[in-house]
């Protein structure tokens, strides 16, 4: 189940890194609003990931999530 995890946390996280560059640099006919939402989106999944990890007694580095911080890299 942890390798699932990890898999899954890997592609969420480059998914949201790539909205994080959409939202800072739309492309033309793009909605600043839709990249905007869908940022924040990844924001909010990653956060809730990485709050909830410890009452599984799951540590960042076991779900893949240590390198990556909603507040930092996804506003």
């Amino acid at each position: 189940m942890k390798h699932y995890i990890r898999e899954i946390n890997c592609l969420l996280k480059d998914y949201a890194r790539q909205a994080k560059v959409d939202a800072d640099h739309p492309k033309e006919g793009d909605s600043a609003d839709f990249n905007d939402g869908f940022l924040m989106a990844y924001h909010q999944v990653i956060a809730v990931m990485k709050n909830q990890a410890p009452f599984f007694d799951l540590t960042q580095e076991e779900i893949n999530l240590a390198d990556i911080e909603p507040e930092r890299d996804l506003v």
